[in-house]
């Protein structure tokens, strides 16, 4: 009998982040990108046994005395308890992501351990309920405001604006999402403007940064919370327009429950020196408010006032307050702060909530969010139609939707331009109407897209203009630091950018996501990786995270099942999201289940993106290869431009090798793919696998020394970054083995290739690529193709366990309407 003292006493408030793991001992519970693990008792006590000692190993005695206490158990025991565990967490123990075993001695833990901040959020099935939102005619001065003005079932949270490329490209244009790839040359290169968000001292300084927190309703009728939110807005407003005072974004103000801790808590997860509170009590007509500053970091009061005023008066105290702080401040900051200049915005309250409505549903970044906004700026502006901010945050919302949706553009801009035209006829110096009109300008999308093409000028000067007269717009800045980093190539003005927004808006998703793709550059995928998962941790539903994840677990673990269920997850949160679900329905043709990978996009637009795709994976490489040359799929702002999409190089080599035309798929490639005449300086992880491809058609059109030159160049930027972008390094390296005519060698690699994990189109390279096709009779190739098919089977068979458990919807193809 085990007489070692027993299981160690759970602390309800013990919180572990294990890998990619959340664990909540209070609750027992264990999550994965906001996703339940259901755990049985005694393996949930295993897997924190091993947690607690992490990263050491932890014997056979002292497993059976911790985590069967009390009893007579084997080790053979806990050997099946182990690997009930690991079944349970989609673990290998040839290739443990958690706990590994030491032979002789016991098990430990290999995902790194760390303590979490704070709880998951309570987790949602992954087939909740869509979002539904309050209309706007239920708004008035007598009607509840909520901080949320939803009702939900799940958590979604915004899709990242910019995910506008296919993610599916050699490596990793599938784990990036980025448009592209430094799209910016050495052809066109401008110099470099002034930033104009240099790290001045109030970046990164508690001192220079002030939070407006939400007031306290203490009014008797519950319906008067909207004034509790509404004042604190407009002062925050106010007080952002100072010069070299950073304002706490209110993402991050508002959503910080503070009842718990205190001011130098709230200070420090705010990055704030100085904190804004107070509170609101209507009595009939009458508005009394109660506002204080205090310094976070001593705990003191600095400044408090009252006001007892006529309703009708929230305007001028709140212009009131503002300019008092200021002046408290400026003591402070040493130097005389000026008044904060008025801003933009409309003297009817009943329009500026509606306003503030609209604002906090366009900052979820879902399709039906942004849509749902729509009639709350809509309302403002009919209240008011001098309010130059509506019409910027109505445009704003209408290019958000229509971007979601994967509209054309164009014409979505086209329709609504006189939104953006009014609002800074109105306001010439709104800053967000700047930010608003650049995130959703014209761009190029071919060689053209350098930095003196007058489309990218003008979109940095907008940026510029809107970071210099809104320089606490997280959501604005995080867009500046993309396009800096996406379109100019200036990737260390783009980091100090993204600093900023990290610093006004701490609390946000949304820039922390931003901040891992950028990572994924700099560090590579590992970094990136853990990144996503430290926003999964502060928001378990943030959609943008979870597909990045759900693609992870593909392309990187080759979890197929697994990466289905995180996308359905994702889906189920932003069900009109179609770029979740043409890309689900990738993971689907993975699976070999062609006929969910049909049922989810069912309904969606026919685009040559899809048509190409399913083309290919029926074997027909005629209309695969028409749908690659299809210029929709390439064309200026189409939503179909997927620029580091996998499949269409493989169609166009496959079309140029069928029919002959060598010589238009070898321009066409060097044109769509940014190589022009020297395709090896031109390089990076969108187009390598491309320039094999092109080798290939150069080789065929007898430039056999360009072929080989251009192959080399390739198997060297593949080598060099293999360790970082992962991926199908391995699977390049056999192509381009292959070329070269060693066979044997190939066969390895790409053996090696799917042991790591990499299955992405396992479909096309066994049954269609032409390169292998030569090699179906060799027993090498057929054992490899049958260890492949077997995988997937498996992945299958746990993807209908969990259609079964309900975790996954049935997808089917409708049926035919007579």
């Amino acid at each position: 009998m085990n007489q070692t003292p027993g299981r160690m006493p759970d602390n309800a408030s013990e919180l572990f982040i294990a890998g990619d793991l959340h664990v909540d001992v209070g609750q027992q519970r264990v999550t994965r990108a906001g996703i339940k693990i259901t755990l049985p008792d005694l393996s949930f006590q295993l897997l924190l046994a091993l947690i607690r000692v992490a990263p050491n190993v932890l014997s056979n005695d002292l497993l059976m005395a911790r985590v069967w206490p009390g009893q007579i158990v084997s080790p053979e025991t806990v050997s099946k308890r182990v690997n009930l565990l690991r079944e349970a967490l989609g673990d290998d123990a040839k290739d443990p992501r958690y706990i590994a075993g030491v032979r002789n001695r016991g098990y430990r833990l290999v995902a790194a351990v760390s303590p979490a901040r704070h709880p998951a959020p309570p987790v949602e099935g992954p087939l909740s309920a869509r979002v539904v939102v309050t209309q706007p005619n239920a708004l008035s001065t007598g009607d509840t405001v909520a901080t949320e003005p939803r009702t939900v079932t799940a958590k979604p949270r915004r899709i990242w604006w910019l995910m506008l490329s296919g993610l599916l490209a050699a490596i990793f244009a599938v784990a990036i999402g980025m448009r592209t790839i430094n799209r910016v040359r050495s052809v066109g290169a401008r110099p470099q403007l002034e930033n104009v968000l240099r790290e001045s001292g109030a970046i990164g300084a508690h001192a220079r940064t002030v939070a407006v927190l939400p007031f306290d309703n203490i009014s008797a009728n519950a319906a008067d919370a909207y004034l509790a939110q509404g004042l604190p807005e407009m002062i925050l407003n106010r007080l952002s327009r100072i010069d070299g005072l950073s304002v706490i974004a209110r993402n991050s103000s508002f959503a910080l429950p503070t009842k718990s801790i205190d001011s130098h808590e709230i200070g420090r997860r705010l990055n704030s020196g100085y904190l804004i509170g107070g509170s609101v009590q209507r009595e009939a007509d009458r508005l009394r408010v109660a506002v204080h500053l205090v310094d976070s970091t001593a705990g003191t009061l600095i400044w408090s006032a009252h006001f007892d005023r006529g309703l009708h008066d929230i305007f001028s105290i709140e212009d009131e307050i503002a300019d008092q702080i200021a002046e408290a401040l400026s003591v402070r900051l040493g130097a005389g702060a000026p008044k904060p200049p008025a801003g933009a915005r409309s003297t009817n309250l009943e329009a500026y909530l509606a306003f503030l409505r609209g604002r906090a549903l366009l900052g979820r970044f879902t399709v039906a969010e942004s849509e749902a906004a729509v009639p709350y700026f809509e309302k403002a502006i009919a209240l008011d139609p001098t309010f130059a901010p509506a019409y910027a945050s109505l445009y704003d919302a209408k290019m958000q939707a229509a971007d979601k949706r994967r509209s054309n553009m164009s014409l979505a801009r086209e329709r609504n331009r006189h939104l953006i035209d009014r609002s800074l006829e109105l306001d010439p110096k709104l800053g967000a109407a700047y930010f608003a009109r650049a995130m959703w300008a014209d761009e190029p999308y071919d060689a053209s897209a350098t930095a003196d093409n007058p489309l990218v000028v003008a979109r940095e000067r907008d940026f510029r203009q809107g970071a210099t007269l809104d320089p606490s717009n997280g959501r604005g800045l995080e867009a500046y630091a993309e396009f800096l980093y996406d379109e100019l190539n200036r990737p260390e003005e783009a980091k100090s950018v993204l600093r900023r927004a990290l610093w006004v808006d701490p609390l946000s998703p949304s820039p922390r996501y931003t901040d891992a793709e950028f990572s994924f550059f700099e560090s590579g995928v590992k970094v990136a990786h853990q990144k996503t998962l430290q926003v999964l941790e502060l928001d378990p539903g943030f959609v943008p995270a979870l597909h990045r994840y759900a693609q992870y677990r593909w392309i990187i673990d080759g979890k197929l099942a697994e990466a289905i269920q995180i996308i359905e997850h994702a889906i189920a949160l932003d069900p009109d999201n179609t770029l979740l679900l043409r890309h689900a329905s990738e993971m689907y043709l993975d699976l070999d289940d062609a006929e969910a990978a049909r049922a989810v996009v069912a309904g969606l637009p026919s685009r040559p993106s899809e048509v190409g795709l399913l083309a290919m994976h029926e074997g027909d490489w005629r209309r695969a290869g028409l749908s690659a040359y299809d210029e929709a799929v390439w064309a200026s702002d189409s939503m179909d431009n997927e620029v580091c999409d996998f499949w269409q190089g493989e169609a166009l080599r496959d079309y140029a090798l069928k029919t002959g035309e060598l010589s238009r798929a070898i321009a066409f490639i060097k044109s769509k793919y940014y190589f022009g005449d020297a395709p090896a300086a031109h390089m990076d992880v969108c187009n390598f696998r491309d320039a094999v491809y092109l080798s290939q058609l150069l080789a065929a059109a007898g430039q056999g020394e360009q072929a080989a030159a251009l192959r080399h160049a390739v198997s060297s930027w593949n080598d060099a970054n293999e360790a970082k972008y992962l991926g199908d390094s391995h699977r390049v390296r056999a192509g381009i083995l292959l070329l070269d005519g060693k066979r044997d060698e190939a066969l390895a690699e790409l053996a090696k290739s799917f042991r790591s994990g990499f299955y992405a189109y396992w479909w096309y390279t066994i049954n269609y690529d032409p390169l292998w096709l030569p090699l179906h009779g060799d027993a090498r190739f057929r054992a490899i193709a049958a260890d492949v098919r077997r995988y997937v089977d498996a992945q299958r068979s746990e993807l209908e366990a969990l259609r079964r458990q309900g975790a996954v919807p049935r997808r089917a193809k409708p049926a035919a309407v007579h």
